[in-house]
C-alpha cells in the first residue's frame, strides 16, 4: 500500500508537470492512496483482494488513470496480470502487485484546490459535490466503509462475526457480487444490521450470540424490504429509491449503503438467488439452533456445500489461452450472471444455480478455467435441449475479442458442454468433488479467519435440497440471550 501511494503521487506530480505547472503547484496540489473494504474492516482472509481508492486533484483526469497510470503500472517488475475496466460500473484498474490481487479505482476531487494529507476530509458532504457519477461510485465505497464501523456498537465483535459470515457463504457458494450473490460489501452490512439491532448489551456477549441473531433475522427477513443500517433523507436522483424509480422496484434483496447517495449493493442478486440465499440463511439458523442445544458441532456450519450432489446435469462452461489469462477468463466470467438468467429462462428449466468459484488448469503454457451450472429440468425433459443461449453466449465472448488488445487474442476460446453427473469426474478431481475427508473447523479456527481457502464443494449429506429450494429445517424462535451456550 505504501509503495503504490509513493508511485501514485509521482505519477501526480509528473502529469503536473507535463501540463506544465510550477514546481510549487505540483508539490502542493496533494493526491493520495487509500484502502477500503475487507482491508480497511480488518477482515481480510488468503482469498480477499485489496480495494485501493486513488484520490487525485482536478487537473489528473480520467482519461490520464487509465492511459498514463496504466502505462506506468506496465512497467514495474511488481505488477502482474494487469488490466483495465474504464467502461465498468466502477471503472477499475486490477493487477497483482507482489502477487496480491488488487481493485484500483478513481475519484477526481474537482471541488479542492489541494488534497489534504489525512483521510478524514473525505468523509465530509462537501467533498462529494460536483463530482462525476463514475468519481462518486468510486469515493462511495470508501465512504461506506469508514460509516459501517462508526455504525456498530463494537467494532471487535462486527469484524469477528463477519470474518464467520463470510467464511460461511463462500463454503455455501454464496459469495461474490460479478455472479449474481452477495459481493463483500452486501456481507458487511447485513452483519452491521445485526450489530444494531443487539444493541449496546448484545454486542457485548460471545460472538456466537451475533452468529445466531444473524442467520435467525435474516431468515426471517421479508425481501425485498431493504436493509437500512442508516437513512438519509434528503439526497439526489442518483439514491435508490422505489417509489421514483421503476427499475429499484425490480430488485430482489436491497442491501442499502449508508453513504450518499445511498445504492443497493445487492442489485445483481435476482429473484431465484434472494430465494437461495434466504432458505440457506434458514438452513444455518437450524444448525446453530442444534449447536446451542450441543447435538451438534460448530463445525457442520461451515462444512461445504454439496454442489455436485444437488443436481442430476451440469453445464461446463470452459475459457482456455496461452497468455494474459486473467484478462480473457475475466472478460467470460463477467457474462456468466446473463448466461445464468438465460437458461433459467427457458421454458423446460425448473432451475439453475451457477457455482461462483471457477476451476483451473494448466497445462504446460496454455490455460484454462472451468464454470459449472447445475440444472434442474422440468420432469420429461432433457438438459441437451439447452442449446441457444449458450451459443449466444459464445458468440458474444468471441467477438469481444476483436475489441481486446492482447497479444494472446488468437489462442483466447471458449466452449460448452453438457455434462451428466456421473461423468464429472472426467473433469474434476476427487477432491474437488467433494470425495474426500472434511476437515473440522474450530469456532477459533473460524474467527481467527482460518480454513477459508477451500471454496471447492465437498459432499455432504444435507437437510435442504438446494435444487429446489425445499426447506426441512424446524424452525423455531431464538432462545433469550442469557441461555445462549458460551464458547
Amino acid at each position: 500500500l505504501i509503495e503504490l501511494d509513493i508511485l501514485v503521487k509521482q505519477w501526480i506530480r509528473s502529469e503536473g508537470l507535463r501540463q506544465s505547472m510550477n514546481w510549487n503547484q505540483v508539490e502542493q496540489v496533494g493526491g493520495k492512496v487509500v484502502s477500503y473494504g475487507s482491508f480497511k474492516l480488518l477482515v481480510v482472509d488468503k482469498e480477499s483482494d485489496l480495494d485501493l481508492l486513488c484520490v487525485v486533484p482536478r487537473h489528473v483526469t480520467r482519461e490520464d488513470f487509465f492511459k498514463n497510470l496504466y502505462e506506468l503500472l506496465s512497467k514495474k517488475a511488481e505488477v502482474t496480470e494487469l488490466r483495465q475496466l474504464p467502461w465498468a460500473f466502477v471503472p477499475v484498474i486490477k493487477m497483482k502487485y507482489r502477487g496480491i490481487e488488487i481493485d484500483l479505482t478513481m475519484a477526481r476531487l474537482t471541488g479542492l484546490e489541494k488534497i489534504p494529507g489525512d483521510e478524514e476530509f473525505l468523509l465530509l458532504p462537501m467533498v462529494a459535490r460536483d463530482l462525476d457519477q463514475k468519481c462518486l461510485r468510486s469515493l462511495n465505497g470508501y465512504r461506506a466503509t469508514c460509516e459501517i464501523l462508526q455504525l456498530v456498537p463494537s467494532v471487535e465483535k462486527f469484524r469477528l462475526t463477519l470474518r464467520m459470515v463470510k467464511l460461511w457463504a463462500r463454503k455455501n457458494g454464496l459469495y461474490g457480487n460479478m455472479l449474481g450473490f452477495l459481493g463483500g460489501a452486501s456481507w458487511a452490512i447485513l452483519v452491521a444490521k445485526v450489530c444494531q439491532l443487539a444493541g449496546t448489551d448484545g454486542s457485548q456477549g460471545s460472538c456466537v450470540n451475533l452468529l445466531h441473531l444473524f442467520f435467525y433475522t435474516f431468515a426471517k427477513w421479508n425481501w425485498p424490504d431493504p436493509v437500512y443500517i442508516k437513512k438519509i433523507e434528503a439526497q439526489s436522483y442518483l439514491a435508490w429509491n422505489p417509489t421514483m424509480n421503476h427499475f429499484d422496484r425490480e430488485h430482489s434483496m436491497p442491501i442499502i449503503t449508508s453513504s450518499a447517495p445511498q445504492m443497493n449493493s445487492a442489485v445483481n442478486v435476482s429473484k431465484s438467488n434472494c430465494q437461495l440465499i434466504a432458505s440457506k440463511f434458514e438452513e444455518a439458523w437450524g444448525i446453530c439452533q442444534k449447536v446451542l442445544e450441543g447435538t451438534r458441532p460448530w463445525s457442520d456450519l461451515f462444512r461445504p456445500t454439496n454442489f455436485f450432489e444437488e443436481f442430476d446435469n451440469y453445464v461446463l462452461m470452459s475459457g482456455t489461452c496461452r497468455g494474459d489469462s486473467c484478462l480473457w477468463f475475466g472478460s467470460i466470467e463477467s457474462k456468466l450472471r446473463q448466461l445464468n438468467h438465460h437458461i433459467g429462462s427457458c421454458p423446460k428449466v425448473s432451475s439453475v444455480r451457477v457455482w461462483p468459484q471457477p476451476f483451473v488448469r494448466k497445462d504446460g503454457h496454455s490455460f484454462q478455467q472451468m464454470w459449472f451450472f447445475g440444472v434442474k429440468m422440468i420432469v420429461g425433459h432433457s438438459a441437451e435441449t439447452i442449446q441457444e443461449p449458450l451459443h449466444v453466449f459464445t458468440d458474444l465472448c468471441m467477438e469481444t475479442v476483436k475489441n481486446v488488445s492482447s497479444p494472446y487474442a488468437s489462442t483466447f476460446s471458449v466452449f460448452w458442454q453438457h455434462v451428466p453427473r456421473p461423468q464429472l469426474s472426467r473433469f474434476l478431481t476427487n477432491p474437488e468433488l467433494g470425495i474426500s475427508k472434511i476437515d473440522k473447523l474450530s469456532y477459533a479456527a473460524v474467527t481467527l479467519g482460518q480454513g477459508s481457502t477451500m471454496t471447492n464443494p465437498v459432499v455432504v449429506t444435507g437437510t435442504q435440497s438446494m435444487a429446489g429450494y425445499a426447506n426441512t429445517t424446524t424452525v423455531r424462535s431464538p432462545v433469550p440471550q442469557n441461555e445462549f451456550r458460551q464458547v
